[in-house]
């Protein structure tokens, strides 16, 4: 019974959030998440994810304050003390920005879309399996990848090894990165060798 409630739900919140997440963002940031979403779904249902409809969810929400300006996450960022934002690029305070925003704006509350969403810029060492399927479907499901005429290759070796679509990702971040001379996170960083090592 528990569960069938649970996934009602999270049918509701996708049905909402569906509505939703449009007014936030531009059209071209939209499209990028409903393939986000789709991505994060087949991934999770390929790889046994106890909810995949869950990952679609994670998908359609990441970037749902990505395009605010940067007073916008400072201000949000006020009410909570445990985010440490040293070092913390500009461009993925997002991610961090995105669960607080949901909590306190829509009052939703999941803690392993939280965790996904928090991850699915700059990576982390000991992701969890949605951490890994949202920040391998992010890459899969960008603007650059969509443009490729390799994707088809990247999204068949993802569905294969999820640690390859994660070692992708970071490892196209760490080349953007270098090329504009600016500074790698840490934890992208030790998120390329943890997933290289796993390949």
């Amino acid at each position: 019974m528990v569960c069938i409630f649970f996934m009602k739900s999270i049918d509701r919140w996708i049905e909402f959030f569906l509505q939703e997440v449009p007014k936030e963002i531009t059209i071209t940031r939209w499209e990028h998440c409903l393939r986000v979403a789709h991505q994060a779904e087949r991934l999770a249902t390929i790889n046994g994810f106890h909810t995949p409809k869950m990952a679609f969810l994670a998908g359609i929400t990441h970037d749902i304050t990505k395009q605010k300006k940067k007073e916008f996450h400072l201000n949000l960022f006020e009410h909570v003390h445990d985010i440490e934002l040293d070092g913390i690029p500009e461009e993925a305070y997002h991610a961090f920005s995105a669960e607080i925003y949901l909590a306190t704006k829509y009052g939703f509350q999941n803690q392993e879309i939280f965790s996904a969403i928090r991850s699915h810029t700059l990576g982390k060492v000991e992701m969890s399996e949605l951490d890994k399927i949202l920040y391998a479907s992010d890459f899969l499901g960008s603007e650059f990848a969509f443009k490729q005429n390799q994707l088809e290759d990247w999204v068949l070796e993802t569905e294969k090894n999820l640690h390859f679509g994660i070692y992708l990702k970071a490892s196209k971040t760490i080349n953007q990165l270098l090329d504009s001379k600016s500074k790698i996170h840490k934890s992208t960083i030790e998120t390329y060798n943890q997933n290289l090592a796993k390949l």
